[in-house]
């Protein structure tokens, strides 16, 4: 695997793995979807009995559940009891953290990051609290603590706080849009989300192993194609791949799609398109 495929690996896990863990900016018709977590809650890292009811639901054979949790809650300030309406975001839950909740109520984190969608680069006049680069830099120098250590909630609220105060020092503080609600939001992580695990683990196993697959290597870094196709590749197609029904022989274009892939390099793509009903999947099935 060279250089350049490696870093584009980085950097689509890194993005796929940011998209996971959950964004940051909610309105307050959000809370709905959350359990909220008290602050005395928060700052133990165990459940109560009534709120773990919630959490496992029906699942009674389970030992945890795989959650997203966000301890750090902040809410748009109000002027004269009125909300103001200048594109602030209403609610900023800037820590997310995916974690497991166990069966005597315990939070486990997993994985401690910013939410991508409050971290500029953004669209022009996006709210955000920081930089991604500065995350990264901090990410890097300080990663999450062992959390299965005696101490360790602590420890990781510790790195709650120095995370934000790494790309906003003190924030909230000095800020007179934002004020603290005193609790935080978790919700069951979604199928969806073990989906996207796997392939984050995909491509861990890619960038540990570094394997040369022309395939990816030419999606991920695509070579353009100099010269025009040749209308003789087609006629040296000498040998009969074949086709899906004996009743409809392949068209000419289909034809020449297949001489094409006959003689194409490993990790070569060629695109097909055209209407519906012209024979893409016949085509396709004939390969």
């Amino acid at each position: 695997m060279n250089k350049d495929v490696e870093k584009i690996l980085e950097y689509w896990r890194v993005s796929l793995a940011d998209s996971a863990l959950g964004d940051g900016k909610f309105t307050q018709r959000d809370r709905k979807r959350f359990i909220e977590v008290s602050g005395e809650t928060v700052r133990s890292g165990k459940l109560p009995d009534a709120m773990l009811e919630r959490v496992f639901g029906g699942q009674k054979s389970a030992k945890s559940v795989a959650v997203r949790f966000w301890p750090l809650v902040m809410a748009r300030k109000s002027s004269h009891g009125a909300a103001r309406v200048d594109g602030l975001p209403e609610i900023v839950a800037p820590v997310v953290t995916e974690a497991t909740v166990e069966r005597d109520g315990h939070i486990t984190p997993l994985r401690n990051a910013l939410a991508r969608d409050v971290l500029s680069p953004l669209p022009s006049g996006e709210f955000s609290i920081g930089s991604v680069d500065d995350l990264d830099d901090f990410l890097t120098e300080t990663p999450l603590p062992d959390m299965i250590v005696e101490g360790a909630w602590q420890e990781y609220l510790g790195h709650c706080r120095k995370m934000v105060d790494a790309v906003a020092e003190g924030w909230p503080n000095g800020d007179e849009d934002y004020q603290s609600m005193g609790f935080g939001f978790l919700e069951l992580a979604e199928d969806a989300s073990a989906t996207i695990r796997n392939i984050v683990d995909l491509y861990d196993k890619l960038l540990s192993e570094k394997p040369d697959v022309p395939l990816l290597r030419q999606v991920a870094a695509p070579r353009n194609t100099t010269t025009p196709p040749d209308s003789k590749v087609e006629d040296e197609f000498s040998r009969r791949l074949g086709h899906s029904n004996p009743n409809f022989p392949l068209s000419e274009h289909q034809r020449q799609v297949l001489a094409y892939l006959d003689v194409s390099s490993p990790g070569e793509v060629i695109a097909v398109n055209g209407p519906p009903g012209t024979g893409k999947t016949t085509m396709l099935l004939s390969v």
